[in-house]
């Protein structure tokens, strides 16, 4: 049996679980050893729950999330997918969501301070953060790059910052409401009557995303988006890995309201992410649950 190395032998750089190349010197570290099963990391901190779940087809799990629970304060929630097209982008996804999780959890722990500037100057600390991500140059690969959405929960005020299509929903007894619009080719045509929704989906060229954290990413701000829940309820965080399978927020609603009236947030993130996987997990599957009570 094969296992993954800890270090690359050329360059002594640190390798990532099911990495078959050195991100920085392209040196290979294993040989076509078959992709391990059940990689999952979990994360429960009762009012608030994370899944990362690597999925069925990809050798690793290029998703990463940040989730803190500060005590009388809030919640501070990062969820970030590393770019396919991109090198290094499990690398990229990590260190975007530890930058920007950490700079939003020093805002919830200060009331004084607006949320949507702290987040917008979160994503930038994030930005910077993947500049500074070691790769190589592969045929076909630009630079690291990833998604990014967050949250901050602080009293009954959601603020929620995003770059490209991870999302965001409000969940509560009315259904399910998608907060963020995808930064990509495909809603970008709708908004200007280019495109059908019904085109959109039908090509995956138009999936493509228009914005993202990395050092090429297009020089604009994130979009912010604020609610005052009037009814208690839960945000949802996610990568693509699980909207693809959920597309609609009708089916989302659908899902949740078939689970156990008290399900606690990892519940909810475990049926999510199980139900992804289910319909096929052909990407990385990240879920964020926070309650808002």
């Amino acid at each position: 049996m094969t296992t993954t190395q800890n270090h690359c032998p050329n360059c002594q750089a640190p390798l990532q679980h099911g990495d078959r190349f050195c991100e920085r010197c392209g040196t290979r570290v294993i040989e076509d050893a078959p992709p391990a099963d059940g990689d999952r990391t979990e994360l429960d901190l009762t009012i608030a729950a994370a899944v990362s779940d690597r999925g069925r087809v990809h050798r690793r799990n290029e998703d990463s999330f940040f989730l803190e629970v500060i005590e009388g304060r809030g919640v501070a929630a990062v969820v970030c997918d590393g770019t396919s097209s991109a090198s290094a982008g499990n690398a990229a996804a990590r260190h975007a969501a530890k930058t920007a999780g950490v700079m939003l959890a020093a805002a919830v722990s200060d009331p004084s301070r607006d949320a949507g500037e702290a987040i917008t100057k979160a994503i930038e600390a994030a930005g910077g953060a993947v500049e500074q991500v070691p790769w190589t140059t592969r045929t076909g690969r630009v630079d690291p790059s990833c998604t990014l959405v967050s949250a901050i929960r602080r009293a009954d005020e959601l603020v929620i910052g995003w770059v490209g299509d991870s999302r965001a929903y409000w969940l509560d007894s009315a259904g399910a409401r998608q907060l963020t619009v995808d930064d990509s080719l495909a809603e970008e045509g709708i908004a200007k009557g280019l495109l059908t929704p019904e085109q959109a989906a039908a090509s995956p060229v138009f999936h493509a995303i228009t914005h993202w954290v990395g050092p090429d990413a297009p020089a604009r701000p994130p979009r912010l988006a604020v609610i005052t829940p009037r009814a208690p309820g839960r945000l949802l965080l996610c990568t693509d890995g699980l909207w693809n399978y959920l597309s609609s927020e009708r089916e989302l609603a659908e899902l949740i309201a078939a689970l156990p009236e008290r399900a606690t947030p990892l519940e909810l993130a475990r049926a999510l992410t199980d139900t992804a996987v289910s319909r096929g997990g052909e990407d990385n599957i990240t879920v964020a649950v926070v309650e808002v009570p």
